[in-house]
């Protein structure tokens, strides 16, 4: 199967350190584990190979950690392209749109537009990884589109989709020093203080010897159905640490579709865990707190009573959120989801 890997990009962007978008870099990593060079980025992907300049890679969005710099440069054929998109060559065009073009339906419909001109629809895949929910149904019913914040809304026109993470960056927990991670991921100034981690390896340690680190959706707070998607939830699971994820409970079924919610909500109901909320927390009543703005200031963001704490109960739930990530969290795994899905998709059309 061939793929031509087509962004939807501004040309001066591509250039630049706002390069980066996790929905379309995480999926391009897994299909081009699966499929090698017969996905063909049609511009060549600096910041995704290992030749990608490291630090240049830090001014781009988080810091170039865990996606960026991971594929080794191979001979890959982009001769031709134009001809080849006559002549239908390729077995499908993904087309993912670049965050900087978020919601420009005119500019996004004419690029589908002058494709469906050329191309059978059926072959041609939009991803929309923009973090609201919004979707132009009639693009959406012209193609197959995938989309990150899938709501009930719009899944009659589109498929869900998900970050990711290379399997490579899944590590073993080490020994604990933390019964919360020191990272509290709020906008709060006493939460940012604790983004003081500039590269990837002390990061990930931080979570290696957390027994839990926070995490919630991002954005605004009162708007249940956007921003739930962030390479955080996956760097924690990828370094044997069990996410405390603050608000999961209210995630929409279609969005995050392939994250281990019920395990996120159990680890929540353990024995003896105690994180430091603005609010009386009582699991056995309610598991929701709210975004980590909900949690106290770093020095009395939570602790573990171990008198109450179950360890085994614990290590259990852990080694099942470690396999479940590498068996369905991996950009490979997301890519051969992603393959399998649009191939049926174009039988049925």
């Amino acid at each position: 199967m061939k793929i031509l890997y087509l962004p939807l990009i501004p040309g001066q962007v591509l250039q630049s350190e706002a390069v980066g978008d996790y929905q379309a870099d995480t999926l391009f990593h897994g299909l081009r584990s699966v499929l090698g060079a017969d996905v063909i980025d049609a511009v060549h992907l600096w910041h995704m190979y290992n030749t990608a300049d490291q630090e240049r890679l830090k001014k781009t969005w988080g810091k170039g950690f865990t996606v960026y710099s991971t594929l080794p440069e191979i001979e890959i054929d982009r001769d031709d392209i134009d001809n080849k998109v006559k002549n239908q060559y390729y077995d499908f065009i993904v087309i993912p749109i670049h965050h900087t073009l978020n919601g420009r339906w005119y500019e996004i419909a004419s690029v589908v537009n002058g494709m469906i001109n050329v191309y059978p629809q059926e072959k041609i895949v939009l991803i929309d990884g923009w973090d609201r929910p919004q979707i132009s149904k009639p693009i959406a019913r012209k193609v197959q589109y995938f989309k990150r914040e899938l709501s009930d809304e719009f899944s009659d026109v589109a498929y869900p989709l998900s970050f990711s993470l290379p399997k490579e960056k899944i590590r073993s927990p080490l020994e604990r020093e933390h019964d919360f991670s020191p990272m509290i991921p709020s906008s709060l100034p006493e939460h940012q203080a604790t983004y003081i981690y500039t590269e990837e390896d002390p990061y990930y340690t931080q979570y290696q010897k957390s027994y839990f680190a926070f995490t919630s959706k991002k954005g605004r707070e009162d708007v249940i159905s956007e921003s739930w998607d962030t390479m955080r939830h996956y760097e924690i699971l990828a370094n044997g640490c069990v996410p405390f994820f603050t608000n999961i409970e209210r995630c929409p079924v279609n969005t995050l579709f392939k994250f281990p919610k019920d395990l996120c909500v159990r680890a929540k109901k353990l024995k003896g865990v105690y994180p430091g909320t603005k609010q009386p927390y009582n699991p056995e009543v309610d598991t929701y707190i709210g975004t980590c703005k909900e949690i106290l200031d770093p020095e009395n963001r939570g602790h573990i009573n171990f008198d109450e704490f179950d360890m085994d109960e614990y290590n259990e739930l852990n080694q099942e959120f470690i396999e479940y990530t590498k068996n369905n969290l991996t950009t490979e795994s997301m890519a051969q989801y992603f393959l399998d899905k649009i191939q049926e998709n174009a039988k049925n059309r």
